[in-house]
């Protein structure tokens, strides 16, 4: 792992999928091989950002691709600041303009439609190749078995029952939040997997410490908590640290925020993650960037030195869940694809082949050409990039809101009765012409920071099996963790 690697030959090397992994599969240097010689991957031909994306739906949507990003910066950039002369006017008169095609711009169009009437007409538009947002999924086959991993969204909680999220769930074919999962079906031992990525079993995962920690080759720690870091290759200092932090073990009286907004979570908003370990287990800044930060910050881009205390109690706060494992976090194959996909078929029921069940809607295949038809009340634009929204005249008289979007080159515009903004406030507070400086002000104060997730297929885990281990860690090297699950 001390060899140079490009992020072209990183991400094209391993294969976007999942923290899957097989019993036997394809290298990923062969696919790569057979991309770049032009034999037929079932792909588009990547530039070197992009890399190589799977097969499937989402073959050419892994990420922010280059075009993505490059419209991106354009917009920062301010080169749509003022509409291009050559401006191509649609003629296209909308109720509703919902700007992301993200679950929540998805779940916005469909309640419109809902409850102003099936008439009403509301357009989608998304800058991706297809709708989903940060709930994409990476697919490819390998040795023939079709592979389907989460890209970004991953897992869900069960809802209360009869609370707004579960009718929710129950309107767009959820009927039953709690999902069937594979069992085990090989004679050997069985091991315990989790449903997701993130909820390992303690009793068989290991860490694992190579060169950087002076083990050549490396060795494994298995169950490192239950033995109390015993035997790893670290100093005293940091298996005391360690332990504080994962027994909890305040060396102050700490209290939990209770909801959104209450005095403990804006005090901890004051303060870095980073502080408030210090602060709440006595432990070290060492210990913290060398073996917590990818743990704690892995999610958003950021370490614990940059991101506020909070981050580390606001799921919970938000929506507190019981992590049992008949009712704890539940995963769809490809991560929340799976409501992006159910909420899609509910507003445009050709938008995917098949009857609207879990099942196909999760497997089959998306008809594109059905996304965006002529005629239909609801529609989805993709490959669109919203690069313009403003009132016509007063925003307190206006009857009408201009939207224009880039998409190959040009610049469209269409009319819309309502706007709602269902994208980044980072891209929102620069295409929103006459946005509030109120708002202006507010949005300034959140910080964008990429996140890259690799997905690797590892051709063969029977050295885990032997070691017992489901899943592990590291502390060198790229990436951080492995998780084999269901």
């Amino acid at each position: 792992m001390d060899q140079r690697i490009s992020r072209r030959d990183f991400l094209n090397a391993t294969l976007l999928a999942s923290g899957s992994v097989l019993l036997k599969s394809v290298s990923p240097q062969r696919l790569l091989a057979a991309q770049q010689s032009g034999a037929p991957t079932g792909v588009e031909s990547q530039d070197d950002w992009t890399g190589y994306g799977g097969v499937g739906d989402y073959a050419n949507s892994n990420g922010n691709t280059k075009e993505i990003m490059d419209a991106g910066h354009q917009i920062r950039e301010g080169q749509f600041d003022s509409l291009p002369q050559n401006l191509v006017d649609t003629g296209e008169i909308y109720d509703c303009v919902v700007v992301g095609g993200g679950i929540s711009g998805l779940a916005a169009a469909l309640f419109f439609q809902r409850l102003s009437g099936k008439s009403s007409t509301c357009l989608v538009l998304d800058n991706h190749a297809i709708f989903g947002g940060e709930a994409k999924r990476n697919e490819f086959i390998v040795d023939g078995h079709r592979l389907i991993s989460h890209q970004g969204s991953a897992f869900f909680p069960v809802p209360f029952p009869h609370s707004f999220i579960g009718r929710f769930y129950d309107s767009i074919g959820l009927k039953n939040p709690r999902l069937d999962y594979q069992t085990w079906a090989s004679g050997s031992r069985e091991m315990r997997l989790s449903t997701t990525p993130y909820g390992s079993n303690p009793t068989t995962n290991g860490f694992y410490f190579g060169a950087k920690f002076g083990q050549q080759p490396g060795m494994w720690l298995l169950d490192p908590w239950g033995r109390k870091l015993e035997g790893a290759p670290i100093p005293a200092q940091a298996r005391a640290d360690l332990l504080k932090w994962s027994q909890g073990d305040s060396r102050s009286k700490f209290r939990r925020p209770e909801y959104f907004g209450d005095d403990i979570s804006r005090h901890l908003d004051t303060m870095t993650l980073e502080d408030h370990f210090v602060e709440r287990y006595g432990i070290s800044r060492e210990t913290i960037r060398t073996y917590l930060s990818p743990v704690e910050g892995g999610g958003y881009g950021l370490g614990p030195d940059a991101l506020s205390a909070y981050t580390d109690y606001a799921a919970d706060t938000l929506h507190p869940m019981d992590d049992s494992d008949e009712t704890g976090a539940q995963m769809f194959p490809g991560g929340n694809t799976g409501f992006a996909r159910l909420i899609t078929k509910r507003l445009l029921p050709d938008s995917i082949a098949g009857p609207h069940t879990l099942e196909a809607v999760c497997r089959n295949t998306v008809n594109f050409a059905a996304l965006d038809q002529s005629g239909s009340p609801a529609r989805i634009r993709l490959r669109s990039t919203a690069v313009w929204v403003k009132h016509e005249g007063d925003p307190a008289k206006s009857k009408f809101v201009t939207v224009a979007y880039a998409r190959a080159g040009k610049v469209y515009r269409v009319k819309a009765r309502t706007v709602v903004m269902a994208g980044g406030s980072w891209t929102t507070r620069h295409i929103v012409r006459d946005l509030p400086a109120s708002h202006q002000e507010a949005y300034a104060q959140f910080y964008r920071s990429p996140c890259m997730v690799a997905n690797v297929a590892v051709r063969n885990w029977r050295f885990l099996y032997k070691l017992g281990l489901t899943g592990c860690r590291w502390f060198e090297g790229v990436g951080n963790y492995m998780e084999v699950r269901k």
